[in-house]
């Protein structure tokens, strides 16, 4: 499989200066915080930095998925389209995360689009990078896959509630309906 960093004509490997700085980004995130120092300095040398402009797709609905992506400036606006329209999910600024289900869904298609509302700079974690890291440094990897599945457990009840809530307003709202 061809890596996917060669999809992308203005994705650039991080110089060393950037390195320092992301190594301190990386300590704040849930997926990389329980990783030692040296374990985060291996990590920046696999991470990719780009640059959106505002308006540019980080990647569309139904885009098959190749990695996630780390908010290091700006914010990304999260949407779903459908027959109805589009909604928007969430907007997600510096230091959040998204698309980490492309890391470990065979076939993973994005359920929503993401879109860079101003200049925003993204830094990648792609697939075949934590394959590499599963490969060459197996402690590491499983650090990273238990928080990654920490995440998405956390996210999944958090929709879970939604959903539940939601239900719960039409159940009450068609229940007024019948009273009235």
């Amino acid at each position: 499989m061809q890596h996917p960093h060669f999809l992308w004509k203005d994705l650039f490997r991080l110089n060393k200066a950037d390195k320092t700085l992301l190594i301190e980004v990386l300590k704040e995130n849930v997926l990389f915080r329980t990783l030692s120092g040296r374990e985060l300095s291996y990590l920046s040398t696999l991470l990719y930095e780009r640059v959106y402009q505002p308006e540019e797709y980080v990647f569309q609905q139904n885009d098959r998925g190749l990695g996630m992506y780390i908010i290091a400036k700006g914010r990304i606006a999260i949407k779903t389209q459908s027959s109805q329209g589009d909604a928007l999910v969430t907007v997600l600024s510096e230091g959040s995360f998204f698309g980490e289900l492309a890391l470990v869904d065979p076939d993973n298609l994005r359920s929503a689009s993401a879109i860079a509302l101003e200049r925003t700079i993204l830094i990648g974690f792609f697939k075949p990078d934590l394959m590499e890291i599963l490969e060459r440094k197996p402690g590491m990897g499983v650090k990273i896959l238990f928080q990654l599945s920490s995440v998405i457990g956390r996210r999944l009840l958090e929709t879970t509630e939604q959903i539940s809530l939601l239900t719960r307003a039409k159940t009450v709202s068609e229940i007024h309906e019948d009273v009235v």
